[in-house]
């Protein structure tokens, strides 16, 4: 007998959708993160000069990302997997970079120092609640299930 409250088998099309634009959303903090390690790198170049290619270079990604994922869509609509925990550990381990990244974009665009710890947790919040829910829905990952 099926079972009615049973949850939907996402395609590997949803599933590379949710983790490519997922990453290319984070992408400029990320290497905001390796770039702040460089210290040298920003003080040669001017900060917003700097975000701006930055941001043409995640738009360019994206672009060509979305033309790559319309052109293998058919194929991949057709591989279905019961759980997604190597793409969800993927997606987590990019937003931790991610929040990292925010927190080196508002000390770049001059914000004061006092409130970085204020941004990192609600920032670290948001993001658990996103991903806790992503995994949740799409991923099929049951966070409470007994073994």
């Amino acid at each position: 007998m099926i079972k009615i409250n049973r949850p939907r088998i996402y395609s590997k099309y949803e599933i590379n959708s949710i983790v490519f634009y997922g990453t290319m959303l984070l992408l400029m903090p990320i290497v905001l993160v390796f770039t702040y390690v460089f210290d040298a790198f920003t003080n040669n170049y001017d900060v917003r000069i700097y975000l701006l290619i930055l941001v043409g270079i995640t738009v360019l990604f994206t672009i060509i990302g979305t033309i790559f994922l319309l052109i293998k869509r058919d194929k991949l609509k057709r591989m279905v997997k019961a759980t997604y925990v190597q793409e969800f550990y993927y997606l987590v381990i990019i937003s931790i970079f991610g929040i990292l990244g925010l927190v080196v974009l508002y000390k770049y665009l001059g914000g004061s120092p006092e409130y970085i710890a204020s941004i990192l947790v609600l920032s670290i919040l948001l993001f658990a609640y996103v991903l806790l829910n992503l995994g949740r829905k799409y991923f099929n990952l049951n966070y409470g299930r007994k073994k």
